[in-house]
């Protein structure tokens, strides 16, 4: 008995004696041409041993550093790095004890535009050719070359996205609201970067100067985003440093050329009669005016560097410009900084805070005072309204990655603006934002990825405008994404909860318990998508989501005027829903050194109780629809309301295409997107027109772009075409046939569009069918590798254009712009 136990216990010491001696396989990954190390590479092994064969499959991640290590039993393994957008390497290894291995992989990028890495589909990395959604991508030089000092500028270059007076649209989910509430959101970095009083973005506030790419997503995408993403996404994601430091720093400087029209130009001299010879500028209503035609102009700087584990990256920008209309003017200073330490202790431990601020100083102009003057402020309005304030948000964020794929993230938010309205106090506001959002993803056996994670958004506002109000967002979401072969699909849900003041959710779910049953507060939204590879180069994608917006506090409780204008609050506005559905195909080619994609998709989207600001007679009181039974008097004014169900269907086409010409490079961009929107049932009688098309919405949009560089020299146009805007308010202009329609209200509409909007009546009758067509041209110079220079005209053509009513945009633009990298 002894003997045998003896024997048992050398065969066991043997054996794990064998085992027990581990070889350890380390080394670094980076990328094969710029040499940067690359963080996150799968290095997935599988065992060649017999003895091993059902053993489960090991693996790691690379750190931060590009380093990995792994200790495997010694014998023969096949070792795979994989890498989203890079060429993935095998290589099969033999391990001996007392033998360690050190491999160092270089890999090489992928030229392919479909395999660009996104985050915004799903919330984790993916190729382009892989989601199930249509998106759109911004690269840092598309906006650097076109000298984009606004973000609204260049993403209005973007097929699919309209940008009318500062307020974002994609697909026509969005008309003109009066700047309040929004079915985009807007994010930077991931979170949240609207404010909580109005719902809106301030564009200017988004550094462009630190950006590594901005991804719009199309369609419903309220699942992994919330509320507002009810018609789409726009992300804006900072650039963080490599491992060679960069600093660069840009200059422009830009003039408003003379419209068409010399009626326009208000800063002509003869346009006055106050010119002081001996100051050479204009005094008229206290205020000065310089002889000259106006300009602006901005400089900026960013700087990238790592300092060990410590990840360092921050930029500036101060931006002056005298407007192009009179007392139009903006003068902002803002700074950026992201900072991101690697734990050396800990393994994929990260930990930083990004934060941005700025400060302005500028003037919103509303409406003009003339079409003959329509650079000019109605002033019986208001229509010029100064602003100062500030804006800042801090965000501190802590990422935990394991080395079995398992990632957790903790990020926050805290966002304060402040508005002070120096002639007009009781329009001043504070605003503050928390949001906080914990995340949890998983990868399943190279095919499950597992996305959940919730959110807590509280937010109080002090605003004499529209008082003081608080909110609670709370909210839990989860993504299944799997992949069989060439088949990748993806299933979500989210669950909602929303508070304001003493106001919840709607009820979804009643439980029943006997006579009694509980109410759950919470709105469910689901999303499915698929994406199956046809072909080496063809991708067909299907996808399917659900949306949910809660009215902002702006359009539910703003209470002001302008003039004889009133905009008034609606206590009774109730949420809006949605759905949208697309199918679609990506279609890549390659010819010899040309490379580039096609992309088609057929959409639909379906809007319930959609809020829309409606023109209309109330009762001040009560701020309903004005009855004849009321006893007081009534006002005339814009009020959000649920405006009825809507439909929206349509397709976008777009294109891209680039390789060698010559000794030159040439790249182009298209896109054509067809909108058709309009009300399920009923008829729009608040639409200056009989057309059905929903109001401030275009109907076809065509979009291009062209580059063409060489070694030194760099040539470019971008094009934005758009068909006439068929409808706006009644208000501003009746184009119904008047012998349809009731005289008295046509004369009423006239009268009253004379008082607040004079001239526009006539405008649109002769301009309402007019199309609208923007080129811009540039042409750089390259001194050196590291310094350029580059001459922008803008609306070369100097066609005229007014978006929403009393908005004429500007004339011809001149841009000289420096760059230099360090």
């Amino acid at each position: 008995m002894v003997k045998c136990f003896l024997l048992l216990f050398v065969a066991l010491f043997s054996y794990f004696s064998l085992f027990s001696q581990t070889v350890l396989l380390s080394g670094k990954v980076i990328d094969k041409t710029s040499q940067e190390a690359l963080y996150g590479v799968n290095i997935i092994v599988n065992s060649a041993d017999e003895l091993l064969t059902n053993s489960k499959q090991l693996g790691t991640t690379t750190d931060f550093d590009g380093n990995y290590k792994l200790a495997l039993y010694p014998g023969s393994y096949n070792v795979k790095f994989v890498y989203i957008g890079y060429e993935e390497i095998s290589k099969t290894l033999e391990f001996e004890v007392g033998k360690p291995v050190v491999l160092n992989v270089e890999l090489f990028q992928k030229a392919e535009i479909i395999d660009e890495i996104v985050v915004s589909a799903g919330k984790y990395e993916q190729k382009l050719s892989d989601i199930t959604v249509s998106m759109e991508i911004i690269k840092p030089s598309a906006i650097e070359n076109n000298n984009s000092f606004d973000m609204s500028d260049a993403l209005n270059q973007v097929p699919g996205v309209d940008i009318n007076d500062k307020q974002p649209s994609i697909r026509s989910s969005t008309g003109w609201s009066y700047g309040a509430g929004s079915r985009v959101i807007i994010l930077m970095d991931d979170l949240p970067i609207m404010s909580a009083d109005v719902a809106d973005v301030k564009w200017n506030y988004i550094p462009v100067e630190n950006i590594s790419q901005v991804e719009v997503v199309k369609g419903a995408s309220s699942v992994l985003f919330g509320s507002s993403a009810l018609g789409g996404v726009i992300n804006v994601r900072s650039a963080y440093p490599t491992d060679k430091p960069v600093t660069k720093i840009s200059y422009f400087n830009g003039v408003y050329g003379s419209p068409k029209d010399d009626r326009f130009k208000w800063w002509a001299n003869e346009f006055y009669n106050g010119l002081n010879s001996n100051t050479n500028v204009l005094l008229r209503d206290e205020v000065f005016y310089f002889v000259r035609n106006p300009m602006y102009s901005g400089v900026s700087f960013s700087h990238s560097q790592k300092f060990d584990n410590l990840d360092l990256s921050m930029g500036g920008n101060h931006f002056i410009d005298e407007g192009y209309r009179e007392m139009d003017f903006e003068k902002r200073s803002r700074f950026n900084a992201n900072i991101r330490y690697r734990s050396k202790k800990v393994n994929g431990l990260a930990l930083g805070v990004n934060t941005n601020f700025m400060a302005i100083d500028m003037s919103d102009f509303f409406m003009w005072a003339s079409d003959t003057s329509p650079y000019l402020a109605n002033k019986t309005l208001g229509a010029i309204v100064p602003t100062q304030g500030y804006r800042m948000n801090i965000d501190p964020f802590i990422y935990y990655y394991k080395p079995n794929g398992a990632k957790y993230s903790l990020r926050t938010r805290y966002f304060r603006t402040e508005n002070v309205m120096p002639t007009d106090t009781q329009k001043n506001s504070t605003a503050h934002s928390y949001y906080m959002e914990y995340q949890y993803q998983k990868v399943f056996a190279e095919k499950w990825n597992f996305t959940g994670g919730a959110v807590y958004a509280p937010s109080t506002v002090q605003a004499n405008l529209f008082g003081d109000h608080y909110s609670t967002n709370l909210a839990g979401y989860a993504q299944l994404d799997v992949r069989f072969g060439r088949l990748k699909a993806n299933v979500g849900m989210r669950g909602e909860y929303f508070l304001l003041d003493s106001i919840q959710t709607e009820s979804a779910f009643n439980i029943n318990m006997g006579d009694n049953s509980i109410e759950i507060p919470i709105r469910p939204v689901f999303r499915a998508g698929a994406n199956y590879q046809a072909a080496e180069r063809t991708f067909l994608r299907a996808s399917f989501g659900q949306g949910y917006r809660f009215p902002s506090i702006a359009e539910k409780h703003t209470a002001t005027s302008l003039g004889e204008v009133n905009i008034l609050p609606n206590p009774r506005l109730i949420p809006e829903s949605g759905w949208s559905a697309e199918i679609g195909v990506k279609q890549a080619y390659k010819l010899g050194n040309w490379r580039g994609f096609a992309d088609l998709a057929i959409y639909n989207q379906d809007i319930n109780d959609m809020m829309e600001f409606t023109f209309g007679v109330f009762n001040p009181t009560t701020y309903m629809t004005f009855q004849n039974t009321d006893t007081v008097e009534p006002v005339i004014g814009f009020q959000s309301q649920n405006y009825g169900d809507v439909r929206i269907r349509g397709f976008d086409l777009s294109g891209t295409i680039g390789g060698k010409l010559g000794r030159n490079i040439l790249t182009t961009m298209v896109g054509y997107t067809f909108n058709d929107s309009f009300l399920k049932e009923g008829v729009d009688t608040t639409a200056s027109s009989e057309s059905p098309l929903l109001k401030y919405r275009i109907k076809h949009t065509f979009k291009g772009d062209i580059s063409l560089e060489s070694k030194r020299i760099t040539f470019g146009a971008n094009i934005i075409w758009r068909s006439a805007m068929k409808n706006v308010d009644r208000l501003f202009c009746d184009e119904r046939d008047p012998e349809t329609v009731d005289p008295s209200n046509y004369a009423f509409f006239q009268l009253f569009s004379g008082k607040i909007l004079p001239g526009y009546w006539d405008y649109r009758m002769a301009n309402a069918k007019r199309n609208y067509l923007n080129l811009d041209l540039r042409f750089g110079f390259k001194f050196s590798e590291n310094l350029r220079a580059s001459f922008i005209v803008k609306n070369i053509l100097n066609r005229e254009y007014v978006g929403r009513p009393g908005d004429m945009h500007a004339p011809r633009r001149f841009e000289i712009l420096l760059s230099a990298q360090l």
